[in-house]
């Protein structure tokens, strides 16, 4: 639902600082700078069925638009419209992971996100909410992909889509390339996830785990593990780094083993799934030395510095193209949040709904028809539902 303009950070805003946009596990917008005319206004004033457009300058190169449309059965929607320029280098893009006291992941209010960036110093803009989170007793994980400035939090279902950063700032939207790969003298074997509950639909055979996940790994079924510590460099684990460490002991047979600080636990399900390449932990012993490699690529690129996950990808190529097989209930009309990019413009939208003489919310292909108004050139659904929320703040100078 929409907030109204709120002061996120009471500081005034610096122009040597960027300020940001977060977005959950979301993304927070943070900056300043010298603006430019929105490139999109005149696209999302002249798009179909706009009965109002309310413009603020939220910030030098970042405007928020309102748009109040009607269906083209007469029911109301109720849009909100954030759009930055490319060009302008003081903005920039960072994911936030919602966490607990001890680092672990769990829900956390958008707002309560930015406020702890602004406490660490950060000069907030805005901040988005982002990502399908896991169903009790697991909520706050991620569905998808999460990588925080660097730091790589979890990895997501197969074939879903991440709406990714690189380190230069590149917004990028596509199926991540993930690969977690254990190695030991010369064998070598590939973990199905990171942080990733046993039995949930995110791949099959190894997983790896750190106390981001919960203080323990637990499972109704038993299964087998190994401790691995002495890591070096020392957590948190990070995209693009190898990670060597030392197997501590072995698991067998449990089904609760604690996750110590400071070290992972490598677990295989039982019964194993038939595969000759499967790694036998019987093989792994304590003393062993190990080594584990930690991918992650969008489009090829390799040096992402931020990604959350969404499903599903609703345009390429600047038309309508909906990638994966929603399921009946995510097609209907819901409250719905989406980011884009072009050549020009990022963009991230949150549509109210649920409320009919607000705003109905939309289906994934009313929300595809209007990032292509918008001028998306890629566009992705981030989230939906009660969670779709967004607050922005406007600089001081132009509040």
């Amino acid at each position: 639902m929409r907030e109204s303009p709120a002061e996120l950070n009471p500081r005034n805003s610096r122009k040597d600082k960027a300020r940001k946009l977060l977005i959950r596990s979301t993304l927070l917008i943070i900056g300043l700078l010298a603006i430019a005319a929105p490139a999109g206004l005149s696209t999302i004033a002249q798009a179909p069925a706009a009965v109002s457009v309310e413009r603020v300058v939220v910030a030098p190169g970042a405007t928020y638009f309102h748009l109040s449309r009607t269906t083209p059965a007469g029911e109301p929607w109720s849009i909100h419209v954030l759009e930055l320029g490319r060009r302008e280098k003081s903005i920039r893009l960072q994911a936030i992971e919602g966490r607990g006291p001890h680092d672990q992941m769990q829900r956390e209010l958008p707002t309560a996100l930015a406020a702890r960036a602004v406490a660490a110093g950060e000069d907030v803009l805005a901040v988005v909410n982002g990502d399908y989170d896991l169903a009790i007793p697991h909520m706050g994980i991620p569905d998808g992909l999460s990588v925080t400035s660097g730091r790589l939090w979890t990895t997501g279902k197969p074939h879903w889509p991440a709406l990714g950063v690189t380190d230069k700032g590149e917004p990028l939207i596509d199926v991540p390339s993930v690969e977690i790969v254990l190695g030991t003298g010369k064998q070598r074997w590939s973990i199905a996830a990171l942080n990733k509950p046993l039995g949930s639909p995110h791949g099959t055979g190894l997983r790896v785990f750190t106390r981001e996940f919960r203080p323990a790994v637990e499972s109704t079924q038993s299964f087998a593990g190994v401790v691995i510590g002495k890591l070096v460099p020392m957590l948190p684990l990070r995209a693009g780094r190898t990670v060597r460490g030392t197997v501590l002991r072995s698991v067998e047979r449990e089904a609760r083993v604690e996750i110590p600080a400071g070290a992972l636990i490598l677990v295989q399900p039982t019964p194993a799934i038939p595969d000759e390449r499967a790694l036998s932990l019987a093989t792994l012993r304590p003393g062993q030395r190990v080594k584990l490699q930690f991918r992650v690529s969008l489009t090829g690129r390799e040096k992402i510095r931020e990604a959350i996950g969404g499903f599903p990808i609703l345009v390429r190529d600047g038309r309508v193209s909906l990638t994966g097989t929603p399921s009946e209930y995510l097609r209907r009309r819901h409250p719905r949040t989406a980011a884009c990019y072009s050549t020009s413009k990022i963009i991230f939208v949150v549509v109210d709904g649920r409320q009919p003489k607000l705003s109905v919310g939309m289906t994934l292909e009313e929300l595809a028809e209007l990032m292509v108004s918008l001028g998306c050139t890629v566009a992705m659904n981030t989230d939906g539902g009660g969670s779709s929320s967004w607050k922005y703040t406007a600089s001081p100078s132009f509040a």
